[in-house]
């Protein structure tokens, strides 16, 4: 019992360090508005529809 006491305190200890929750995949990473690239529609070539 008090090996499981002792675990969860040191469970909710490294909660709260942000370095933890990251290493754990907890933070939750937006995208960043500005770093976002549009691209060009893509455009089928002219002579797509020959054989080759």
């Amino acid at each position: 019992m008090k090996k499981i006491v002792l675990m969860m305190m040191v469970v909710f200890a490294l909660s709260g360090c942000a370095n933890v929750k990251k290493w754990l995949g907890l933070n939750k990473s937006t995208p960043d508005e500005t770093k976002i690239e549009t691209r060009a529609p893509l455009v089928l070539p002219p002579d797509f529809d020959e054989l080759p």
